[in-house]
């Protein structure tokens, strides 16, 4: 589970906190290759946002490749390597 606090009053956009958040953890090594993340639907019933913002967050992700997709199954790390 994702331990993420968003700030809803703050100027920068919940889609990119979620995406620094995230991007962070991977970076910092603490969401290892493989890892699968929380599903689009959990994440955001998890935070009390919209679906939407987390697709936002998740898409910026894949196309940086810290995240990629597999079809039916969900979300998960990139190796660093691959970055």
């Amino acid at each position: 589970m994702l331990t993420l606090e968003l700030h809803k009053n703050k100027s920068t956009p919940l889609y990119m906190q979620i995406y620094s958040y995230i991007k962070s953890e991977v970076l910092a090594r603490r969401l290892k290759a493989g890892n699968k993340l929380p599903s689009k639907r959990a994440l955001a019933a998890q935070l009390g946002i919209s679906t939407i913002t987390i697709e936002g967050a998740y898409g910026q992700l894949m196309a940086e490749g810290y995240i990629y997709a597999k079809a039916k199954s969900g979300y998960y790390i990139s190796p660093l390597e691959s970055i």
